[in-house]
């Protein structure tokens, strides 16, 4: 039989929880977000918020390439090969959809960040 580990309840009265946690803690609520929804006739789209993209969901998307900047500069491109996703694993300047096939492929979804 397994032993609980770390899982007492925290009780206060509305204060301040302290904690000796090292580096970030992500939360997982964001203030900022937005939806989008392109036909395909005008690729590339770019997504360029003034925010941090934290978490990215597409709900539509064809044969189209994903590329990817993130905070620290890095650089790289996902082909979505029609499918849809949700990426919350990378701290994200600008996303841009590119059409190499030129199928005019529809694109849907949405972001949220900080």
């Amino acid at each position: 039989m397994g032993v609980d580990q770390f899982s007492q309840e925290v009780r206060g009265s509305g204060g301040t929880l302290a904690t000796s946690t090292q580096g970030t803690v992500e939360t997982d609520n964001y203030a900022h977000g937005d939806g989008f929804d392109f036909d395909g006739t005008e690729y590339p789209y770019m997504l360029n918020p003034a925010e941090t993209i934290q978490e990215l969901v597409l709900t539509k998307s064809g044969n189209i390439d994903m590329e990817v900047t993130t905070t620290g500069g890095d650089t790289f491109t996902i082909p979505l090969a029609g499918n849809v996703g949700s990426f919350d694993k990378w701290e994200i300047d600008t996303v841009t959809f590119r059409d190499p096939d030129a199928t005019a492929s529809t694109l849907a979804g949405g972001w949220a960040g900080e």
